[in-house]
């Protein structure tokens, strides 16, 4: 399935989960305590925090430049001779959201289903875990994955990756890093929506593809959907499940299967209904 039709910014945004933007305001407003908190502690080290902010910075970079040289000669490179899918379905996803920069992606041995963005540099890797390109794993569940992440450079929402870093690299400021973390679950719940465009709304695919997310390829076909979804009424509103949700930069599983659905319901209705009716949703 291709999407040759390049999204306007307002089909982009239309996209975009609820309360992104609700959250992204909340997170430059709580910043601006922190930026006052960072021009204290400039000021009563004399200056020091200038000096490990460009260190912290550029090691997050070596970092990132080191692990992909390392990617170029010990994994595979995508491209039209090797998984041309998967090349494909960047190409596509780029066109799709309309993103116009480099996007390298690399193939490495791997057991669990999944794949992860490298964001910290200009050229964007994508590695990519072997198991997705075992016998039983759809190209549209593919491209579904692909589509989350392309769909997400292109919405920006890996803005705050460089100052993710720098919280975390200087310990006394990681405890911040907090602040963002709403924002950051509400842009996986964007990406998610845009998976689900990258596939023209096939929620039973998508669906499927979270599933092997949190289970693996194998045994995704032994859970049962309506029951899965039924644990985050259980025990959503625990403490301790709340606790965990405010300390992580993801949403539960179960709340982005859930939410995708309803998503998927009023966008893409007929393509839902069996689905929902299932569901009871």
């Amino acid at each position: 399935m291709k999407n040759h039709t390049r999204l306007t910014k307002e089909e982009l945004h239309s996209l975009r989960h609820p309360k992104e933007r609700s959250r992204f305001i909340q997170t430059i407003f709580v910043l601006l305590p922190l930026g006052v908190i960072l021009v204290s502690l400039i000021i009563a080290s004399l200056g020091g925090v200038l000096l490990v902010a460009p260190i912290v910075l550029f090691f997050l970079w070596f970092s990132a430049k080191l692990y992909t040289a390392f990617c170029m000669n010990n994994t595979v490179l995508v491209n039209k001779n090797s998984f041309p899918k998967a090349q494909e379905a960047i190409e596509d996803a780029c066109t799709f959201f309309g993103y116009d920069y480099p996007v390298n992606a690399y193939v490495y041995e791997d057991g669990s289903y999944n794949l992860k963005l490298m964001p910290l540099l200009r050229n964007k890797v994508l590695m990519l875990n072997s198991e997705l390109f075992k016998d039983g794993n759809s190209n549209d569940e593919l491209r579904f994955l692909v589509g989350r992440f392309i769909g997400a450079l292109a919405s920006k929402h890996y803005r705050f990756t460089w100052l993710q870093g720098f919280l975390n690299g200087v310990e006394k400021l990681m405890i911040f890093n907090i602040l963002l973390y709403p924002y950051e679950r509400a842009t996986k719940l964007s990406g998610d929506r845009m998976g689900l465009a990258m596939i023209d709304g096939d929620i039973c695919t998508a669906v499927h593809a979270m599933i092997k997310l949190v289970v693996g390829s194998e045994i995704a076909d032994q859970v049962n959907v309506k029951s899965f979804i039924a644990q985050e009424r259980i025990f959503g509103r625990e403490f301790f499940c709340w606790l965990r949700r405010a300390l992580s930069t993801f949403p539960h599983h179960t709340t982005r299967v859930t939410e995708l659905i309803r998503f998927a319901m009023v966008r893409y209705p007929q393509r839902a209904e069996t689905m929902a009716k299932y569901l009871d949703l």
